[in-house]
C-alpha cells in the first residue's frame, strides 16, 4: 500500500480503537470524575469531528452536551455525579425493571430473556481471541459493554499489527470485526436506542446510545472501505 494510504488506514486504527474504548467505559462503568474528565476531553471531541460527519449527525449536539457535561464538572461535581449516577443505575442497574436491558438476546428474543442461543454465539466469537471480558463473569457475555469490549480488543490488535505492517492478519480481524457488527451489534443496537430513548431520563445516556448507534453504523461503512483497498 502508499505510504499515503498507510498514513490514513493508521490514523482511521487509531481513532477506532479510542472511540470504542470510550464507549465500552461509558456503558460499563458507573460515572466517576475520572471518566468524565476523558469524556469531555478534547481528545474526545477531536475524535467525534475526525469520525462523524456534522450535517448527518448532528454532531454539535454531541458536542454541545459534552461541553455542558464539562461546566457542570467545573461548577458543581457532586450534583453532577449525583444525577449521572442516579441515571445509570435506573438504566442498568435496577432494582426496577430497565427499560432498555443493555443485553442482545433480550432483543432477539420474545420472552425477552438474557443467555439464549445468541448469548452463546457472542461467547464463540470472543473464544476466537481467547478473549475475557473485562466485566466476566458479573454479566452475560452479550452486555453492550462487553460487545463493546471485544471490538476495543480486536481493534487494539489490529492497530498493533498494523504498525508491524502484518496486513494479512490486520485484514483478517477486521474481516472479523465486521462479522461481529453485522451479527451482533447491529442487529440490535437500533432497538436498544429507540428504547432507552422512550425511558424517562433524557439527560446522557440516551443521547450516548444515539451517538454509538452512529458510530457503530459509521466504524461499518469504514471497515468495508478499508477492506476494499488492502
Amino acid at each position: 500500500m502508499k505510504n499515503e494510504q498507510n498514513d490514513g488506514i493508521a490514523i482511521v486504527l487509531a481513532n477506532r480503537y479510542y472511540l470504542y474504548g470510550l464507549l465500552q467505559h461509558i456503558f460499563g462503568n458507573e460515572p466517576s470524575p475520572p471518566l468524565l474528565e476523558v469524556v469531555t476531553s478534547d481528545h474526545t471531541r477531536q475524535s467525534l469531528q475526525l469520525w462523524l460527519n456534522e450535517e448527518e449527525c448532528e454532531l454539535s449536539d454531541y458536542l454541545s452536551l459534552l461541553s455542558e457535561v464539562r461546566v457542570g464538572l467545573a461548577n458543581d461535581r457532586d450534583k453532577l455525579l449525583e444525577e449521572l449516577n442516579s441515571e445509570y443505575t435506573y438504566l442498568f442497574i435496577g432494582p426496577n425493571a430497565l427499560p432498555a436491558p443493555p443485553w442482545e438476546s433480550v432483543y432477539l428474543n420474545e420472552e425477552r430473556t438474557i443467555f439464549q442461543e445468541s448469548t452463546l454465539r457472542v461467547r464463540r466469537a470472543y473464544l476466537e481471541y481467547q478473549f475475557l471480558p473485562s466485566n466476566y463473569p458479573h454479566e452475560a457475555d452479550d452486555h453492550l459493554a462487553m460487545e463493546l469490549d471485544f471490538m476495543v480488543h480486536l481493534s487494539k490488535l489490529a492497530q498493533g499489527l498494523f504498525e508491524d505492517q502484518n496486513y494479512k492478519a490486520v485484514k483478517t480481524i477486521l474481516i472479523n470485526q465486521k462479522k461481529f457488527l453485522d451479527e451482533h451489534l447491529l442487529v440490535w443496537i437500533k432497538s436498544f436506542t429507540k428504547e432507552i430513548q422512550n425511558s424517562k431520563t433524557h439527560f446522557f445516556y440516551p443521547q450516548m446510545a444515539t451517538l454509538t448507534e452512529k458510530i457503530l453504523f459509521k466504524d461499518n461503512d469504514t471497515l468495508q472501505e478499508i477492506l476494499g483497498v488492502m
